[in-house]
């Protein structure tokens, strides 16, 4: 009898709820809602991806658990475009784990937007594994280099002569500059101890074309294009 009452219960909060559409996939996504991917590796590990829906009751769920694996990407492998779906509540737990050492791993939920392509994202701070997601987008300007700079740790750079300080994880703006090789420099600390800016080449980008640069001190550490 309980057991009836039990299943009784479940199927009427599935069919009689209004919040959320009924499941149609293994973390509550439905076809209503569905976002493409890129998952980029730009750390010298080989990287799990795992992406999980919030439950029935808006709840996080446990990412890690095998259920909501994507992926893996070795260090220098080239992108991957996947799709997800998720539902009404738009609020994912995006995960990334060294694949040789599941103690180094990274976890972030997010709430995303109907119909947005993204970045999924896994870098280093040091040894440690880091993620961040990167909405997809363009700033083309015909005869410039447009970047935009995603920072791996605190930093200063001068772009065109404007100083830029960014916070680690931070994501800058979209600038435009017409020199590859010195329009964009880095302040860092010389074998001296002295603060000098060097210079951060993208002469590997395409004029009139859109690219997200991961940066540290020790400059250019990995470049996305849009």
């Amino acid at each position: 009898m309980k057991n009836a009452l039990f299943l009784l219960f479940a199927t009427t909060l599935l069919v009689g709820c209004d919040e959320l559409e009924v499941e149609e996939s293994h973390d509550f996504g439905n076809q209503m809602y569905e976002n493409k991917y890129t998952l980029i590796n730009t750390t010298a590990l080989e990287v799990d991806y795992s992406m999980a829906n919030t439950d029935l009751f808006g709840n996080a769920r446990e990412v890690s658990d095998a259920q909501y694996y994507v992926d893996t990407l070795a260090s220098g492998s080239l992108p991957v475009d996947i799709t997800h779906l998720h539902n009404e509540r738009r609020r994912i737990s995006f995960y990334v784990e060294d694949h040789s050492e599941a103690s180094n791993f990274a976890e972030q939920m997010y709430q995303v937007d109907n119909d947005q392509p993204y970045h999924f994202v896994a870098w280093q701070s040091g040894e440690k594994l880091r993620l961040t997601l990167i909405k997809q987008t363009q700033s083309n300007k015909e005869g410039f280099f447009s970047v935009r700079f995603l920072a791996t740790e605190n930093i200063r750079l001068k772009i065109e002569n404007q100083i830029v300080n960014l916070y680690q994880n931070q994501l800058s703006t979209w600038y435009h500059t017409d020199d590859c090789a010195d329009d964009i420099k880095v302040s860092r600390l010389n074998d001296e101890g002295k603060r000098v800016d060097e210079s951060v080449a993208i002469c590997h980008a395409s004029y009139g074309h859109s690219y997200t640069l991961l940066v540290s001190e020790d400059g250019l550490q990995s470049s996305i294009s849009e």
